[in-house]
């Protein structure tokens, strides 16, 4: 029967071994992986073995496909998923590479939706519809943008001022504007900046004169 007869450290990375079979080369492996395989020279080599290692080979790439992205980027974790899936990794192996990386910390949808939300905010006012729709893009889970974008907009005051504080800085440019020509525009510039009707139609209460243009 055929036996493992070498696991050797790779010159280029020291963390992984080649695997050689009667002194063939069989996989790359990362050091844990051989341990949690238990793989150990003279071992026996049969087709079981063999599945599992294959198993570990696939799940090893993915991980170091993953990792490699998130080192560029933050993502989500349905975003990290779809991108390994167009790299050609089946379902079974993405499953365990997200749940490795949710282990030590390395993707977090919540924390991903939590800063997501704060550089939306940093660049512009927005609204609870535009955070969401943010989210939506990215693929977090629709019970967790309701808990994040209520934790960013559940301050109405504050939602009417930021609308307020938009407003003002968009009707410099539209003195020129007939009134109702004006009041239309903005409300669609609010809108899309995710402002709720309600807010949208407190701000223009608020602005009064200043939205006719008579301030």
């Amino acid at each position: 029967m055929a036996a493992i007869t070498a696991i050797t450290p790779t010159s280029r990375d020291p963390n992984r071994a080649s695997i050689r079979v009667g002194g063939k080369h069989i996989a790359t492996l990362a050091f844990k992986l051989i341990d949690d395989l238990g793989l150990a020279v003279g071992q026996p080599w049969d087709e079981a073995l063999a599945d599992r290692v294959r198993s570990a080979v696939a799940y090893d790439k993915a991980f170091r496909d993953a990792s490699r992205r998130l080192a560029r980027r933050a993502m989500s974790a349905k975003q990290l998923s779809d991108k390994l899936r167009e790299l050609g990794h089946d379902p079974a192996t993405r499953q365990r590479v997200l749940d490795r990386l949710d282990e030590l910390g390395l993707i977090d949808d919540r924390a991903f939706g939590q800063a997501l939300i704060r550089d939306t905010l940093g660049r512009k006012p927005a609204g609870p519809m535009l955070l969401r729709q943010k989210l939506m893009q990215k693929g977090i889970d629709s019970g967790l943008i309701d808990e994040l974008v209520h934790q960013a907009t559940q301050d109405d005051d504050q939602q009417e001022q930021d609308a307020i504080a938009f407003a003002r800085r968009k009707l410099g440019s539209m003195q020129r504007l007939e009134p109702a020509v004006r009041k239309r525009r903005l409300y669609g510039q609010l809108a899309r900046r995710g402002f709720t009707p309600d807010t949208i139609n407190a701000a223009f209460n608020t602005l009064g004169d200043e939205l006719l243009g008579d301030a």
